[in-house]
């Protein structure tokens, strides 16, 4: 299969204790229908290194890959999706970013976090910290891009599951059982490989 005319590479990024590997799968559904896909796992992603410091990891991944200037469309699983946000609405990624998808991104914290070692990075999902307020702020950046957040009411992780997507934005739900497992299910794959492989509007 081929991709539509025009369609933007993409850049994937995992989540919490996750690396590029566990983006193969979406990357493979993405490849074979032309879309070029690149996975970048900023790291150590064990929660050690603030989320804002591995959002300056990424930007730089970001301009190795695809160089200064090339749009793109961008992908975060879990924590990978507030990177990718910090990226956006802090780092000059609005001049970059097309288009914007999540799956299983704590958006408004989870509760999970409380339950995980006090580490930056998941001190930061906290519900309420200071770096999701300010993040939660002003969504002015998230309103100029193609913005949609995908999730499972059965996600363990994200608690309560209703905090992976934001108010007033798209929120698709995902009938999947695990966090964990998200990236491997093939209708996961399917829906969220779709939305990234549409060409850009305007």
């Amino acid at each position: 299969m081929t991709s539509p005319t025009h369609t933007l590479p993409v850049v994937l990024t995992p989540g919490f204790k996750d690396s590029a590997v566990v983006l193969t799968t979406l990357a493979t559904y993405l490849r074979e229908r032309g879309v070029c896909a690149y996975p970048l796992s900023p790291q150590p992603s064990d929660g050690t290194v603030a989320i804002d410091a591995l959002a300056v990891q990424l930007a730089h991944m970001i301009d190795d890959a695809l160089g200064p200037a090339q749009p793109f469309a961008f992908f975060g699983f879990s924590m990978g999706g507030l990177i990718g946000r910090y990226y956006l609405q802090h780092l000059d990624g609005e001049d970059r970013i097309a288009r914007l998808i999540t799956l299983a991104t704590p958006h408004r914290g989870t509760l999970t976090s409380w339950l995980l070692p006090r580490r930056p990075a998941l001190m930061q999902m906290w519900p309420g910290s200071d770096f999701l307020t300010d993040l939660n702020a002003d969504l002015t950046p998230l309103r100029r891009v193609a913005f949609a957040a995908y999730w499972t009411p059965f996600d363990l992780s994200v608690t309560p599951a209703n905090r992976a997507y934001l108010p007033d934005f798209p929120a698709h739900r995902l009938l999947s059982p695990f966090h964990a497992t998200l990236l491997y299910d093939p209708w996961v794959v399917a829906a969220v490989g779709a939305a990234l492989a549409v060409p850009p509007t305007g």
